[in-house]
């Protein structure tokens, strides 16, 4: 009989990663169960806790950004794609003492991101190309006063950097939620822009599984897969105010905090949304190649499994 397995996925605390959080409410809460496996997620702190993890091995699959996954697959380790587990979901604020009031403003000033590899950073280069902003390299000794800079931060630190800017450097960031809507609940910044009106419904991080337990422990991943986009149904159609409250456990905010950023950040969990599509992380992969020069190129048809999203929305019946 095969012992059932505690599979460990890396995350970050962010609402991008809400259905993880749910499906873990949903098992504690004997609401559903699992037979082939226990789940157990491990909060991190940054990209770079999550990407080690995986390489050492320590983690059975992670919510990891796209961009950066990709750039895993490309350096050798061996994970599949096997679904979004979101659509938009991050915004833009900007410094309320360095008095930003319009991109131009930004001239001089820093921007922080989660990660050179995210999808806040394409987003943000796209913002600012189309606004002939340019930026300018991080290594350079001293800001170049017509360009602006971006430097990268944990998403769970930049509300504390930009409180403590006091030479007010920092001009804005761009953010997974809800560390958006800390900082502006705590009074230091001011929305500027979410992501999801920068592209429509854009894709950000997915779940992705080291390929020796998709193969050695195929129905386990089959039915984790299925249990997520379960989860996602559920916050995606269950309107009522309570469906939210084991959110801020999860993220360890405020509930009034999550709900702010879970209500106005734009982020969807529609199933149908989140099956691995290739076309978008061909776009992905295609803008921070060829226009920022940032990553290598992959083969996504090795890099993506659509079998078990596309078998569990199928189920749904939705």
């Amino acid at each position: 009989m095969e012992i059932n397995l505690n599979i460990r996925i890396g995350h970050l605390k962010i609402i991008d990663h809400l259905i993880l959080g749910y499906s873990v409410f949903r098992l504690q809460s004997n609401e559903d169960q699992l037979h082939h496996s226990t789940l157990e997620n491990i909060p991190m702190n940054s990209w770079e806790q999550i990407c080690e993890g995986l390489r050492r091995g320590d983690l059975h699959g992670a919510f990891i950004t796209a961009p950066l996954a990709m750039d895993l697959f490309a350096a050798g380790l061996d994970i599949s794609f096997l679904m979004f587990v979101h659509s938009s979901g991050s915004l833009m604020v900007r410094n309320r003492s360095a008095r930003i009031k319009s991109l131009v403003d930004l001239k001089g000033k820093s921007i922080l991101i989660p990660h050179d590899l995210s999808v806040q950073h394409l987003l943000l280069h796209k913002l600012l190309i189309a606004a002939d902003l340019s930026l300018c390299p991080t290594d350079l000794p001293k800001i170049d006063p017509d360009k602006i800079i971006t430097e990268t931060a944990p998403p769970f630190l930049m509300p504390q950097i930009l409180e403590y800017d006091e030479d007010r450097d920092i001009g804005a960031y761009m953010v997974p939620e809800p560390y958006g809507s800390q900082a502006i609940a705590k009074g230091i910044a001011d929305r500027l822009c979410t992501s999801d009106s920068l592209w429509k419904d854009h894709p950000c991080c997915g779940f992705v599984v080291q390929k020796c337990l998709e193969s050695t422990r195929r129905e386990a991943v089959e039915e984790l897969v299925r249990h997520f986009f379960q989860s996602a149904h559920h916050l995606d159609t269950k309107t009522d105010k309570k469906r939210f409250d084991f959110a801020h456990d999860f993220l360890g905010q405020e509930q009034e905090v999550v709900n702010q950023a879970i209500l106005n950040s734009g982020i969807s969990y529609t199933p149908q949304k989140l099956l691995a599509d290739r076309d978008k992380l061909d776009i992905i992969q295609t803008y921070m190649t060829d226009t920022m020069g940032l990553m290598s190129r992959i083969n996504l048809d090795d890099f993506i499994n659509l079998v078990h999203g596309e078998k569990a929305v199928s189920e749904m019946k939705l």
